[in-house]
């Protein structure tokens, strides 16, 4: 029998993947059994986020800790998405087999694990079955003053009477897509997920919906590198499956989360989403704005304006009180200024209100472009704004 050791320092995604290879490998016993214990393993599966030089650095970190905890003889295997965004950085550290997120020829390295296909078992879990070794932040933020740390803290407490407050209940999350087809100019997803959108098939999302239903649960999250492309090589669309989730689920006492919606997406299919918006079962829109200046915009390659983004959130806000309004920001990008950080902090201002934000710092990776720009904005720089764009945000709150 070989014991086997998961685990990930990956995002939702990540921890999702191998939550999936957990499944498939419980079906391989007597063979192998997944152990919770690393010095009982005799092989550990460790998947490896680069998403930043900071996510490469803990990962990197994390396989010394492993392979000094492991048994002598044991096997260690790394896959995940650094796997493809920079295997040279495993030089001198492990030299042992890589593999992508979607590569389940991993699978072959294991014994007694065989290489079956993964179709057959379910790609969905609740956050409670869910681990990370990821350093926990604030928003994003590793570090915040005291005044930002309160208003935080009164904001959460004040969600709790609101009408837009956060329910407490479990999620539940359900991947639908992996892949993007955008150009990004800072991205380094998409040499782990590629360049194409691979949608799964509605019959297979509506019956793990309605699976997870049956065992209590009502709060879902719906996961994908880019929500609103879903369905764009199936020949359907988010609102189809929203449309048939929301008819699963006739007594109406579930609501959905809806992560990672492009503006440019948002914006084309925004009509069809109405009736589901209509329906008070969406509880949150995730759509990422990265920034309020439309020449940073342009340079990072998106296809939308600050103007847009805004106009949209408004028009939820204002038609659909009820729904959470999140998005996320990146500050430091080549050549942001002071007067294009100006215009991040002015989407804040009211009438207008977040509810939930995260922030990331520029990281510039070799195989992203932006990382060849002019006006490299520094570190210092970087942390500064972020600690800003935070500390507004918890200040809009009053």
């Amino acid at each position: 029998m070989t014991r086997v050791f998961l685990c990930t320092n990956g995002c939702v995604e990540g921890q999702l993947r191998t939550k999936l290879i957990e499944r498939y490998l419980d079906t391989r016993r007597p063979d192998v059994l997944v152990t919770p214990e690393l010095s009982d393993a005799d092989t550990i599966l460790f998947y490896a986020c680069g998403l930043t030089d900071e996510k490469e650095n803990h990962s990197l970190d994390l396989i010394r800790e492993l392979k000094a905890k492991m048994q002598p003889d044991a096997d260690f295997i790394v896959w995940g998405c650094l796997a493809k965004q920079n295997p040279q950085a495993f030089a001198g550290l492990y030299d042992g087999p890589l593999a992508g997120p979607l590569d389940t020829a991993l699978l072959a390295a294991i014994p007694g694990a065989g290489n079956a296909g993964l179709d057959a078992i379910d790609h969905s879990a609740a956050g409670s079955e869910l681990t990370t070794m990821a350093a926990p932040t604030i928003h994003g933020c590793t570090g915040t003053d005291l005044a930002t740390r309160a208003l935080l803290l009164y904001k959460r407490g004040v969600d709790l009477f609101s009408r837009r407050r956060m329910r407490r209940s479990p999620v539940y999350y359900i991947p639908i897509a992996v892949g993007c087809t955008g150009h990004c100019t800072y991205c380094s997803e998409r040499p782990a997920f590629g360049n194409a959108i691979h949608s799964r098939p509605i019959d297979q999302i509506v019956s793990e919906f309605q699976s997870a239903m049956e065992r209590g649960y009502t709060r879902f999250s719906l996961v994908a590198t880019d929500l609103g492309s879903y369905g764009a090589d199936t020949g359907c669309r988010l609102p189809d499956l929203l449309t048939r989730m929301l008819d699963a689920d006739p007594s109406g006492n579930c609501s959905l989360l809806l992560n990672q919606i492009e503006p440019h997406h948002l914006r084309t299919i925004y009509d069809a989403m109405e009736p589901a918006f209509d329906s008070g079962r969406i509880e949150m829109v995730m759509s990422p704005v990265q920034s309020g200046s439309d020449r940073i915009l342009k340079l990072m390659g998106r296809h939308y304006t600050a103007g847009q983004w805004r106009a949209l959130m408004m028009d939820i806000h204002q038609n659909h009180p009820g729904i959470r309004l999140n998005t996320q920001f990146m500050v430091g990008f080549p050549s942001e200024t002071e007067e294009d950080f100006a215009a991040t902090l002015d989407l804040l201002d009211p009438p207008f209100r977040l509810d939930e934000l995260h922030i990331f710092r520029f990281s510039p990776r070799s195989i992203v472009p932006a990382s060849r720009f002019p006006d490299q904005v520094s570190d210092e720089v970087k942390e500064a704004r972020a600690e800003r764009l935070l500390s507004r945000f918890a200040r809009s709150c009053l």
